[in-house]
């Protein structure tokens, strides 16, 4: 059997109703348990995101680390994994992308807040953290067995997952498809075995790998940097080109918002019926804003200056501008415009229809937002891998070079691979890495009791050169 049926029987094994029904319980009872906090701390949190402490002695901000996340974050699958949504689930998906987003608020507070209270300073004097340290730090050395697996999973997802592949196979198809729209000249190919790519596409692969390669080799202070100065500026360019569609298009918000809600329940839209729908919008949802995947909370770690409390609120606003806001936008846009097809296809054809301009103009447009999109989470993702490998066998700069130059190789490769087989191995990714981090925010939870009742007492754990956070802590 091929690979890539292989790879998508395992997705759809996986992202079926158990998975599906953990993150969505797991998320509505830890808001439950926080008696719906997330949901009425939202403008405090925004607040915090904008005003919030600032890094001190050349460390992290508490804004760096929220823009690391979500240059990791707001990638294709914001724009293509949302119009795959609809295709597969119909209108319908939509809606419980944002109840998978809203019961991910509670997830993600819960990651940001143990990011901070389990963490340890790292050989370049920054905070070092994530679900690998939350696990055995705070269920004790009898969990190490479990956090290994979240690292190995999440360095796994690295190289073979959201941040090479799948970003950079579908900038190229990007690429490929608006230059056929466009009619511009033929572009030449390039084979290898059964397939082929055009040369501009190769060359897109090879020029994200060198960029990147001069921002992953500066470490987690260039990260922030860079990702502080880029995603304001990319989610404002693709919420402007959103906004100005729905704009021209009012007149057919209502019948869409009318399509949006009907769809989330009679499943008569979906070509797969109520399941379909359910399924589409919660594993895309999941996918986009990553919430109880334990992505975010290695990059809110590195915070500095910031109480559990503060980045666990900063924490969870990653989903209000990912899902919430771009993820809706699109989905917006998709439908008013009546855009047919899947993926890359129907985005290209809403910016065309949409936008009053050329074919070429509106189509070098998407294809400029979603590079920018691609290549942020290139190099957040990057940050992730080397972070997992650095928990399983500590401090090796050789090691974690040789991964570098992998994770680099991987993406001058994505051009060749199936759409479709990525997708489905970085789906697979996600689920392996969610399941041991859900489970123990859950046994976290349950262990600390409510985490608005304040910090308990840090232990300490047989993780090498590990100091307990003492950072500022306030109860909620």
């Amino acid at each position: 059997m091929p690979m890539e049926q292989l790879l998508g029987q395992a997705e759809r094994m996986i992202w079926s109703w158990p998975l599906l029904c953990l993150l969505l319980a797991s998320g509505s009872w830890m808001l439950l348990r926080l008696r719906f906090y997330p949901l009425k701390a939202l403008p405090r949190a925004m607040k915090l995101v904008f005003c919030g402490p600032k890094a001190t002695g050349g460390g992290v901000s508490s804004f760096g680390a929220l823009c690391t996340s979500l240059s990791a974050t707001i990638g294709t699958g914001n724009v293509i994994g949302v119009a795959t949504a609809l295709a597969l689930g119909g209108p319908g998906a939509l809606f419980w992308m944002e109840v998978s987003a809203l019961t991910g608020l509670s997830l993600k507070y819960a990651e940001g807040a143990f990011s901070i209270r389990y963490r340890k300073r790292g050989p370049d004097g920054l905070w070092q953290g994530g679900p690998f340290a939350y696990i055995e730090l705070g269920l004790g050395s009898r969990a190490k067995a479990l956090a290994r697996a979240f690292a190995a999973f999440g360095a796994v997802a690295g190289l073979c997952g959201v941040g090479t592949f799948v970003q950079v196979g579908s900038i190229s198809a990007c690429l490929t498809a608006y230059w056929a729209r466009a009619s511009l000249p033929s572009l030449p190919l390039l084979a290898l075995g059964s397939r082929t790519v055009s040369i501009p596409a190769l060359f897109t692969g090879l020029g994200f790998a060198l960029l990147a390669a001069r921002v992953m080799f500066g470490g987690i202070r260039r990260l922030a940097r860079f990702s502080g100065r880029l995603v304001p500026i990319m989610g404002g360019l693709y919420l402007f080109c959103c906004l100005w569609i729905l704009i021209r298009y009012a007149h057919a918000l209502p019948a869409a918002l009318r399509a949006v809600l009907q769809g989330a329940f009679d499943g008569r839209s979906a070509p797969a019926g109520l399941l379909g729908a359910v399924t589409a919008g919660v594993s895309r949802g999941v996918f986009s804003h990553e919430a109880g995947l334990g992505t975010a909370p290695i990059a809110s770690a590195t915070a500095e200056g910031v109480s559990p409390d503060e980045q666990g609120l900063i924490s969870m606003t990653a989903i209000v501008f990912d899902t919430l806001l771009v993820c809706t936008l699109t989905g917006l846009v998709l439908l008013v415009t009546g855009t047919d097809g899947t993926g890359i296809s129907a985005a290209i054809e809403a910016f065309a229809v949409g936008l009053p301009l050329p074919v070429w103009g509106s189509g070098a447009l998407l294809t400029i937002c979603l590079g920018l999109f691609s290549f942020t989470t290139v190099v957040g993702w990057s940050f992730y891998g080397t972070a997992c490998l650095e928990y399983l066998f500590g401090p090796n700069p050789k090691l974690r070079k040789i991964y570098l130059i992998v994770y680099i190789l991987t993406v001058v490769a994505a051009p060749w691979c199936s759409a479709r087989g990525v997708w489905s191995a970085a789906n697979l990714c996600n689920a392996l890495m969610a399941l041991p981090n859900v489970i123990a925010l859950l046994l976290l939870t349950e262990k600390r009791g409510d985490l608005q009742s304040g910090p308990a007492p840090l232990r300490r754990a047989a993780w090498p050169n590990c100091r307990a956070s003492r950072s500022r802590q306030t109860s909620v």
